[in-house]
Order: C-alpha cells, then structure tokens, then sequence
C-alpha cells in the first residue's frame, strides 16, 4: 500500500520540527568535518558557533545525508 508524501504546512520550516541533537546524533561530527574541509567551508578559528553548527544543506552537502 503505497503512503501518501509528507509534508509541512505552510508557513512552517523544518526547523520548527527537529532539534539539533537530532540533527546531531544523524550527522556524526566526523562526517560533518570532512565535507567542511572538502568545501573549504571550515572554520579559521573557534566561533561562539561553529561551521559544524550552522552548516546548511547544499547541493555540495547532500552526499551527507545519503
């Protein structure tokens, strides 16, 4: 039986929905390090918030995820 998509309701953001310790325990540091120094999106220096904690989902990203 086939399911029918999920979906937000409008006006709502995925980040309404999902906490970063989620977010956390499904994209291991490790990981989320190397694709920072692939993109050459790593952080010079220690941040009150780091690259690893506000890293958003691109199309240079989404190997993550998969």
């Amino acid at each position: 039986m086939a399911r029918t998509v999920a979906s937000l309701p409008a006006g709502s953001r995925i980040t309404d929905y999902i906490s970063l310790g989620v977010i956390a325990k499904t994209f291991p540091l490790a990981a989320i390090h190397s694709v920072l120094a692939e993109t050459k999106k790593a952080s010079m220096r220690q941040r009150d918030l780091p690259a690893h904690v506000v890293m958003l989902p691109s199309s240079s990203t989404t190997g993550v995820a998969k």
